[in-house]
């Protein structure tokens, strides 16, 4: 059952929101609210996501409002990141693709199964839908595969590393078929490391504290070498953005930096944030659990140690994270990039 539930409401999630892409050539002084990105399949596709978790959460178990909103509120990044002018600013300037990626493979996935979305798009999607997604054995057991911690974290990384390699990044910004399997690549890897992450069972039948936040230091730190990477380099790596119309009037290293930063800062901060949560949580469940199941004071007093100290470690290990990043801010604030004396980055981010 668990399997079932993970596979539907992944694959529901991924198969009802295609990323498709992308946008034309731009023209001089072309209004960015111009580039909307109407594409019906998306939109269809989010709007029966909705229906179908709407319909799962009033007709079975009540769900937390917070949890309803926290699902359409992945939606909403989804629909940000696909549909609105970011969708099409993206093409133009490098900095607005970070922001759309980290709304694909971070911001949308983080919320979607922060919302613990599986019973009720279980209960909400009709029943030879669930059957197609969930009768295959073969199909449970490679989700099971993707779904093994150290394998999801690599994919998660690999994906955003391959399509940043200058080569691969500039034919995806060209190409949209290719753009189109960038987007998949980001969003489904992005929802099969969330959905280890934000797993709702505990050890053994879930992954255990430290592994999940092993995977976000994993994650954040290669966040942190990526960004630092893209914001303190002094030659520019891009040139699609150019072929297609760069916007903005800002010079190409610029845009790339301040990506970068994009990447290193707030991306990293996602990461941050989420393993907080993730240890809050597993404090608040491992007191449920104990108070259900533990009759003796001393064997409740017990637990309680034991849960402490996974709560301590986990916050030692969030800590750490949140140090890292406070570390990778501090130097650059006092070593910017040559970049960013040249064109003023540190003190102005273009708009």
């Amino acid at each position: 059952m668990p399997f079932k539930r993970w596979f539907c409401a992944a694959g529901l999630l991924a198969a009802s929101a295609p990323a498709f892409a992308h946008g034309d050539e731009v023209h001089e002084g072309q209004s960015a609210w111009s580039l909307w990105q109407f594409s019906p399949e998306i939109i269809l596709g989010l709007v029966i996501a909705g229906l179908i978790y709407w319909r799962g959460s009033r007709h079975g178990l009540v769900e937390r409002r917070w949890r309803i909103a926290a699902f359409f509120g992945g939606l909403l990044a989804l629909f940000v990141a696909l549909i609105s002018p970011v969708e099409g600013l993206a093409d133009h300037i490098f900095a607005v693709h970070q922001v759309e990626h980290m709304l694909l493979r971070t911001v949308a996935p983080m919320l979607l199964f922060l919302s613990a979305p599986q019973a009720a798009m279980v209960r909400g999607s009709p029943r030879w839908l669930t059957r197609f997604f969930a009768g295959s054995g073969w199909l449970r057991g490679l989700v099971g595969v993707l779904r093994w911690p150290p394998l999801a974290t690599v994919l998660f990384l690999a994906a955003s590393y391959f399509w940043m390699l200058p080569r691969f990044h500039d034919m995806a910004i060209l190409d949209e078929p290719i753009h189109y399997l960038w987007h998949v690549s980001l969003l489904l890897t992005g929802l099969v490391f969330f959905s280890v992450i934000f797993d709702r069972r505990a050890a053994p039948q879930g992954p255990a504290l430290g592994t999940r936040l092993g995977m976000f230091l994993a994650a954040a730190l290669g966040n942190i070498v990526l960004g630092a990477f893209l914001t303190l380099k002094d030659v520019s790596l891009y040139s699609a953005y150019l072929e297609l119309g760069h916007m903005w009037h800002v010079s190409e290293l610029t845009d790339e930096q301040t990506g970068g930063i994009i990447m290193w800062i707030p991306g990293t901060m996602m990461f941050a944030l989420s393993a907080i949560w993730v240890v809050y949580s597993w404090s608040s469940e491992e007191t449920r659990f104990t108070e259900r199941r533990m009759r003796s004071g001393r064997e409740l007093a017990g637990a309680r140690a034991k849960s402490n100290s996974a709560l301590a470690l986990g916050l030692a290990v969030t800590a750490l994270l949140i140090l890292v990043l406070a570390v990778s801010v501090v130097s650059l604030i006092d070593h910017p990039p040559g970049g960013a004396r040249d064109y003023g980055i540190a003190g102005k981010i273009p708009g």
